[in-house]
């Protein structure tokens, strides 16, 4: 009886050993300046949002992103946010074609090997006007990849071949440039009906952030905390937490 209680007590100890823990999912950002903190982009040349302290935003522990990881127990793999980007190569604007050539599209290949994937953004596009264009869902050209609805299909497109496994997210701020004279608010909706459309035509899931604190256009510390406590709430649907 001893032998074989001691047999067990190894077999036990042997096959505990072989339990793996499991990994920690892990999330990339492909983002703009409502992402992007000093020390935290990845790589660490692109631009990130200069003026963060002076919204109250002292530290990562203060961004949305850092408060998603914190409360779903997740680690951040890239956050490939660039301060300034648009989703398209839109590059009628003054330094236009710096930002072009830092776009979404530009940056899509650079996001690690996530299990989740977050792309915020939009909030250049709308903010500079670019065009709207066509909705082109295949075999698109240089031309029109200048222009929004195009190049978020492309975007959608790549990613979701790219990271057949990643569950993707588009976070879109239904309140941009709400209050601006940049911008009528005809044009605006355009855009919302727009990333609604082209995520709905790729399955990709689409959360809605609004009514969040800003100075100087951008999420303090008070809207950090409001666009994660919206992101949660749409993961909680979807991981069952």
């Amino acid at each position: 009886m001893k032998k074989i209680t001691l047999s067990l007590f190894a077999l036990a100890i042997l096959m505990s050993a072989c339990v793996k823990t499991p990994e920690p999912t892990r999330f990339s950002i492909l983002g703009d300046s409502f992402s992007s903190l000093e020390g935290y982009v990845d790589p660490d040349t692109n631009d990130h949002y200069l003026n963060y302290a002076e919204i109250g935003v002292i530290g990562p522990e203060l961004m949305w992103w850092s408060q998603v990881a914190d409360s779903m127990g997740w680690v951040m793999d890239k956050n490939n946010s660039f301060s300034g980007s648009l989703v398209c190569n839109f590059s009628d604007f003054e330094d236009g074609s710096y930002y072009a050539s830092q776009s979404f599209i530009q940056r899509m290949d650079q996001l690690g090997n996530p299990d989740v994937i977050f792309v915020f953004g939009a909030t250049n596009d709308i903010y500079q006007n670019a065009a709207l264009g066509e909705y082109v869902y295949t075999d698109w050209n240089e031309e029109q990849l200048c222009d929004f609805r195009p190049a978020l299909a492309y975007l959608f497109d790549y990613l979701k071949h790219q990271h057949p496994r990643a569950t993707l997210y588009f976070l879109l701020d239904l309140d941009l440039c709400g209050d601006d004279y940049t911008i009528d608010d005809t044009t605006r909706l355009e855009y919302i009906k727009s990333v609604h459309r082209i995520a709905s035509h790729y399955g990709v899931s689409c959360i809605d952030i609004s009514d969040i604190h800003k100075d100087h256009w951008h999420p303090n510390a008070e809207g950090q905390r409001d666009i994660a406590n919206q992101v949660l709430e749409a993961l909680a649907l979807d991981f069952n937490v």
